[in-house]
């Protein structure tokens, strides 16, 4: 009984040239170097002196070289997604035989030619009939007068042209002018790809500002430091920039995704699977690198002039804030996310910063319900405070029975059981108005991320890593305090709301906030 053959598996190629057609390959190099040399016999290519055939290079990869790396890959024919960190390119490809600085492009022996235009289709057929023409537009009564003496009966000459036509054949309808009538697009081959219709690679520092809040340069520092911390990074056909991207642009303009699988030529479906992956590892990243309490030699040599004088021990500066959500169906989660200061449902939580504007505590979102004592007391703000601080915050925080010892508490003068307050404590709430807007501030540039401005729908989930993730990312975009503007501000501390009527804000922020109204 005969043996049935196995098939021989195929070795290993090794990295192939990524040119269509192109079969050069890191084996065929190392094969090469095994061979004898005709010219230097008995020693091998490795050891002669010959200059190899062609040499392998990467696609560029650095953050900077993005534009050469897209224009590669528009003279290769390809698709971006199928350009991996391991693809190459052959030297007989380029004209010095590697990139240059010259010529830095592939340009040679691309394996295609360009693309042909389509042709503008098959000419409408010829008229059959005979054309009706001025000089043979005569009358039945002038032709009847040529003719003999015949009992025909002469017919007109439409129902001549009816009679003449080509069963076959069907006429376009002839119009008086065709130079109003535009040709149905035609879509050219070289166009007909799912590549998306936004790219990180595309995004100057103004649009990337737009979109995500952040520079250029940052969200490229964001998204490597993103992978170093992730094991194992969301794995889509989606770039992993172009991941970044999508996720931020559902935090920063609060985008459905619907629309952002139509950005990214995506399904609905996948650009939520990459949203829920990315917020989780974003959240956690942000929890041990970026919103983190800071050093007390950190806080003193960051500490802003305007509170030297006054605040010169000044730790942070709490307040709370509340975002809208839809009203819920269980009746006691509405009753407990019901906020008698926004006569809204909402989620609260408690948003601590620096004297330099630094985001240091957000606590969990608890319910519009909530009073700033309760969230102050459950949240584990007070675990991290130190004897010698000191903590600036609004006068609803009555928290001093729960501070450690130490740790000093400032709040505004409170006006119960006196007619009118003394000189010494209208200055001091004067002062201290001044200094507490800045956590007003860092508030608006919290809700500057359209999905938490917005009303949160009851369905959305990982609400409280959507609201850190936002923070830490206020932290990565400039300086909320500057020493020129915070010197000539001040505050007027009988509007209690001022959040919705903060005008003083900086440059950079007035402009994000303005392009999203």
């Amino acid at each position: 009984m005969e043996t049935p053959k196995r098939k021989k598996k195929r070795g290993n190629s090794g990295r192939t040239c990524a040119v269509k057609d192109c079969s050069n390959n890191s084996k065929k190099i190392q094969e090469w170097k095994e061979t004898e040399c005709t010219e230097h016999h008995p020693l091998t290519h490795d050891e002669c002196p010959c200059q190899r055939p062609y040499s392998l290079h990467r696609f560029p990869g650095k953050p900077e070289d993005a534009a050469k790396k897209r224009q590669w890959i528009i003279n290769l024919n390809l698709k971006s997604l199928t350009v991996k960190d391991h693809s190459v390119v052959c030297g007989i490809h380029f004209p010095d035989g590697k990139p240059t600085d010259k010529h830095p492009y592939p340009v040679l022996h691309l394996g295609y030619q360009g693309v042909k235009k389509l042709s503008p289709g098959r000419a409408p057929p010829k008229n059959r009939c005979p054309v009706r023409t001025t000089d043979s537009a005569t009358s039945s009564e002038e032709v009847s007068e040529d003719l003999p003496d015949m009992d025909v009966p002469l017919q007109p000459v439409e129902e001549e042209v009816q009679r003449t036509h080509d069963i076959g054949v069907q006429h376009p309808p002839i119009s008086d002018h065709t130079y109003v009538t535009k040709a149905a697009p035609t879509k050219s081959v070289a166009t007909q790809t799912d590549l998306p219709s936004i790219s990180a690679y595309d995004l100057g520092d103004k649009d990337c500002k737009f979109f995500t809040g952040l520079s250029v340069a940052m969200f490229w520092n964001l998204l490597t430091a993103l992978l170093a911390f992730s094991p194992q990074p969301p794995k889509f056909k989606l770039a992993s920039s172009d991941q970044l991207l999508l996720v931020l642009m559902r935090l920063r303009l609060g985008l459905m995704f619907t629309d952002l699988g139509k950005r990214f030529s995506v399904s609905r479906t996948t650009a939520c699977d990459i949203f829920s992956l990315w917020i989780s590892v974003m959240a956690d990243f942000m929890q041990k690198n970026v919103v983190v309490w800071l050093p007390r030699d950190t806080l003193n040599r960051t500490r802003p002039k305007s509170f030297a004088t006054n605040y010169p021990r000044a730790t942070c500066i709490i307040d709370c804030t509340e975002i809208f959500v839809q009203r819920p169906k269980n009746l006691k989660q509405r009753a407990q996310t019901f906020s008698n200061y926004k006569h809204h449902n909402t989620y609260k939580s408690l948003y601590c910063i620096s004297p330099s504007g630094y985001v240091m505590f957000v606590s969990k979102l608890f319910g519009g319900r909530a009073s700033d004592v309760f969230i102050s007391r459950t949240s584990g703000f007070t675990d991290v405070l130190l004897p010698g601080d000191e903590v600036l915050a609004d006068r609803g925080f009555t928290i001093d029975d729960i501070l450690p010892h130490g740790v000093k508490l400032a709040i505004p003068a409170f006006t119960r059981g006196l007619k009118q307050l003394p000189e010494e404590a209208v200055t001091e709430t004067r002062r201290l108005a001044n200094v507490r807007i800045h956590v007003e501030r860092a508030i608006r540039r919290l809700k500057c991320y359209k999905i938490l401005s917005n009303i949160i729908p009851g369905s959305v989930k990982n609400v409280d890593k959507i609201h850190l993730v936002c923070a830490g990312l206020c932290n990565l975009q400039p300086l909320l305090i500057r020493e020129d503007e915070v010197e000539e501000m001040e505050v007027d501390e009988d509007n209690d709301d001022t959040e919705d009527e903060d005008q003083e804000v900086d440059t950079y922020m007035y402009d994000i906030a303005e392009d999203l109204e």
